[in-house]
């Protein structure tokens, strides 16, 4: 039975308020009934707590009607009082993988937008039905733990925290809270279509009558499991791990002590946040190079590569850096414009064009003494083909570009 909307609409809420997002709040909304439940929800909340909401909208051209449907949730969210924004890729998507393709785009698009404008934390109206779905389909590739526990209320993307307030409902209460309130839903046929793994195994669930709040409910219980390892973990790596605010890692292979589990997860945490990449290493090549690690305790460490990072031995340390094979392409920004280096650093031009690349094998009058392996990934500003800063090393013009490191958050 599918509680009151205004039942719905407080329990909503309520879990908004327990995530506590701190200032204004962007929200993910796509017109689905899903996203418009949560701009509802979002709604309630920001009047108790006399915060800002901007909408985003993305709009990724696949079909002729996408550009007006955002327009249209756009104006909906002005008319109810809020910032209404529409943003579209400035590439056309790969058709192959579209799904991962398309996510990673949109999420890419929001969390740069939150970004740029001071905006910390993103709301998606990701529900019940969406984490039992997501369980079953990290289920069927072979996942563990971690992909089992499916969604969590809170994770960190680019530096924002992505907050799902709606877990705890069903697709079903949000659609019914969306139609008491005379707001009408876009239906992307996108959401039809058996070729889309999702979509097949929406139907396959409904099909064989599944027990959706179980599914939810295992995946809520090895949320749980999760985070107690992840205090575990979480000592281990302040133990064993240093990381740099240029993202150059060190490891005490002293302070690799604990279950091999612990020590695997710890390690993938590092490699996501000095290799910049969303997902980590595959586990059996985590647990070889866990094992050699902390075998170097005993001085025997050759060396090694794995996630888009190079282990290196020096001092009774293991350095840990970006692997110059696996660097981005060169970031180049207009005057005052922004953007992402290599997945890892978020950029601002200063007042004069600038592209952004590693500093390799350069080495001007002036510059700091630093380890050349160090040097070869460091990000350097250069502009009119000639090399005008190194942050890293306090070197050259200071104000040519601000450099951050947004992947420490992975760690």
């Amino acid at each position: 039975m599918v509680p009151a909307p205004e039942v719905v609409l407080a329990r909503g809420a309520a879990a908004l308020a327990e995530l506590a997002p701190p200032g204004d709040l962007a929200l993910a909304v796509s017109g689905g009934a899903d996203s418009l439940a949560l701009l509802l929800t979002a709604e309630a909340w920001a009047g108790e707590a006399g915060c800002r909401l901007h909408v985003l909208t993305v709009d990724h051209g696949f079909r002729a009607e996408s550009a007006a449907e955002a327009a249209a949730v756009a104006e909906l969210a002005r008319a109810r009082g809020h910032e209404g924004v529409v943003l579209r890729p400035d590439r056309p998507l790969s058709r192959q993988g579209l799904e991962a393709a398309a996510r990673a785009a949109r999420y890419g698009l929001m969390t740069r937008w939150c970004l740029d404008r001071g905006v910390g934390a993103l709301a998606t109206g990701h529900s019940r039905d969406d984490q039992a779905e997501t369980l079953l389909l990290r289920l069927q590739r072979g996942s563990g733990l971690d992909g089992l526990s499916a969604m969590a209320p809170e994770t960190r993307r680019d530096g924002i925290r992505l907050l799902r307030p709606l877990l705890g409902l069903g697709r079903a209460e949000l659609a019914a809270l969306v139609d008491s309130r005379g707001l009408a839903a876009v239906d992307d046929p996108m959401n039809h279509d058996p070729r889309f793994r999702r979509v097949a195994l929406r139907r396959a669930i409904a099909d064989l009558g599944i027990d959706v709040a179980g599914l939810a409910a295992t995946a809520g219980r090895l949320g749980r499991d999760r985070a107690a390892i992840a205090t575990a973990v979480d000592d281990l790596a302040r133990r064993a791990f240093t990381l740099s605010p240029w993202g150059i890692g060190r490891i005490d292979p002293a302070g690799l002590s604990g279950p091999a589990p612990f020590v695997e997860r710890a390690l993938a945490r590092l490699i996501r946040a000095v290799g910049g990449h969303e997902h980590p290493p595959r586990r059996d090549r985590l647990e070889r190079l866990a094992a050699r690690l902390v075998a170097a305790r005993d001085g025997d460490f050759p060396g090694s590569t794995l996630g888009g990072c190079r282990f290196l031995a020096a001092r009774g340390m293991i350095t840990v850096l970006r692997e110059a094979r696996d660097i981005g392409p060169d970031l180049r920004l207009d005057a005052g414009a922004s953007g992402v280096w290599d997945n890892r650093f978020r950029v601002t031009a200063g007042a004069m064009p600038v592209t952004i690349a590693p500093l390799g094998t350069l080495r001007p009058l002036g510059l700091p003494d630093c380890p050349a392996a160090e040097r070869r990934v460091m990000p350097a500003v250069f502009s009119q083909g000639g090399l005008i800063a190194v942050p890293p090393l306090e070197f050259g013009a200071p104000l040519a570009a601000q450099l951050r490191y947004c992947a420490a958050n992975m760690l």
